[in-house]
């Protein structure tokens, strides 16, 4: 039973998400270069496929596991049919079979939702959309209810309350849905130089969501120059009027080194997820799971970059430590539980430690000591910002109406409210919070309930 009370808590977790000189800005020979137009932008008003003309981005190739290109079947069509690269599959004894694995064309392509009546919008500031993990910015912002695209929409998201009131709405969508935050950080950056070329406003508000906040933050505080090889990314330009966090990793988590279970899970449902160690008993036999596993000490690399970066110690906090709970305990006297967070060998599972895979000192682009880092630096002072955060542990229900969800400490379900509310680091250079709100949802409702939609609506229409 145990086993089927963490499935949700893993399925959402993955929602649960330049030359230096002249890294401040983007030159016009540098904008991006659109690639193609929609024939079909069904929910939105119009979609563009762009590639960013960063040098750096055309040249890289994130690597990736292909169930994490996006999930929802129109979203992955507007990309460039030959975005994702097939190398192989790990098909071997020694390595468990996830599918196909590979590698991004490049780093250098987004899909740009246009909202509804975004020509006619009467409010002075466009707004773009963020989408978390192992989402898509249909899912997250159009349909929020839905995963595919239904032929007709009965509960709007985001996007159509925000262009029912005036707003020009802009989403972004990635071809990578775990991808690196300083990457998708440079995308949103390319993203906000169309829109203000679209629109002729100045500046632009963001709303994120979950693994969404992070790549922002990476923007909104030139966080790239922490890391010697991310530098020639482009540093935040001032163009970023407010931001609202809904449900933000601000201290990050440790959700798969914390529940044994929730790997497992992973695995037997073969889930766009990473998991916590770098082999395992699992069907009877040992297996490598490097591809899956979030650090570049083993394999052909990370193909999970943008989960590294999330991840904090939770356990070892020294100012506000969450000890684990009932669900994380394992059989063999919790020597599981303690080998998967901290490192070491069980009879099950060979795993690094949630410490060695922070620090990750094999990794590059920005891949180690990622929290910390966000956390020293902090938002540029100019912008204004808004948290919104869950209560509601309870992401769904199993028999005897056993609510499944984070409950080692309160959480929306996903995240700790620990996290979601950790704002010093935000504030360090002199960003002001101008105001935080909860409500009794979990992780997915507190983007999409009415009340929420409203809640942010009033915070971006104020002066």
């Amino acid at each position: 039973m145990l086993q089927r009370k963490t499935f949700m808590l893993a399925l959402l977790v993955v929602f649960s998400l330049f030359p230096f000189l002249f890294s401040s800005f983007v030159s016009a020979s540098e904008s991006p270069t659109l690639i193609s137009v929609a024939s079909d932008p069904y929910p939105w008003e119009r979609v563009e496929v762009y590639g960013s003309n960063v040098s750096q981005m055309i040249s890289e190739k994130e690597k990736m596991l292909r169930i994490s290109l996006p999930e929802n079947d129109k979203v992955r069509s507007w990309f460039p049919s030959d975005v994702y690269v097939h190398v192989g599959y790990s098909s071997s004894n020694q390595d468990y079979d996830f599918g196909s694995y590979g590698y991004l064309k490049s780093n250098r392509y987004f899909v740009l939702g246009y909202g509804l009546g975004w020509k006619e919008a009467t409010k002075p500031y466009p707004v773009l959309l963020v989408h978390g993990a192992a989402d898509d910015m249909n899912r997250a912002w159009a349909h929020p209810w839905d995963k595919e695209t239904p032929s007709s929409i009965d509960k709007p998201g985001l996007m159509q309350y925000l262009a029912e009131r005036g707003y020009a709405v802009f989403a972004i969508s990635f071809p990578h849905t775990h991808g690196n935050n300083l990457f998708q950080g440079q995308l949103i950056a390319d993203a906000i130089s169309i829109i203000k070329e679209k629109t002729g406003a100045a500046k632009v508000d963001i709303v994120a969501h979950s693994k969404g906040n992070i790549s922002s933050i990476a923007y909104m505080s030139s966080l790239n120059d922490d890391w010697s090889d991310t530098a020639w990314m482009t540093n935040f330009r001032g163009d970023v009027r407010k931001y609202v966090a809904i449900a933000a990793p601000f201290k990050g988590l440790d959700t798969m080194f914390r529940y044994y279970l929730a790997n497992t899970n992973t695995i037997d449902g073969t889930l766009n997820a990473p998991v916590a160690f770098y082999n395992a008993y699992i069907y009877y036999n040992y297996r490598n799971y490097y591809r899956w596993s979030m650090t570049d000490t083993y394999g052909d690399g990370n193909y999970f970059e943008g989960q590294t970066q999330l991840l904090h110690n939770w356990v070892d906090d020294p100012n506000d430590p969450v000890w684990f709970n009932f669900e994380s305990d394992t059989g063999d006297f919790n020597n599981t539980r303690n080998k998967l967070y901290w490192g070491g060998c069980s009879y099950y599972v060979c795993s690094e430690g949630i410490n060695i895979a922070i620090a990750n000192s094999n990794g590059q682009n920005g891949t180690s000591n990622f929290i910390e880092k966000m956390n020293k630096k902090g938002l540029d002072p100019a912008i204004q910002f808004y948290v919104l955060y869950g209560t509601n542990q309870a992401l769904d229900y199993y028999w005897f109406g056993y609510p499944i969800g984070e409950k080692a400490a309160p959480s929306d379900g996903l995240l700790f409210v620990k996290s979601a509310t950790y704002t010093d680091g935000m504030t360090k250079r002199g960003a002001t919070l101008k105001a935080m709100a909860s409500g009794n949802y979990h992780h997915l409702d507190i983007a999409r309930v009415t009340p929420v939609l409203n809640w942010i609506e009033k915070k971006l229409s104020e002066p």
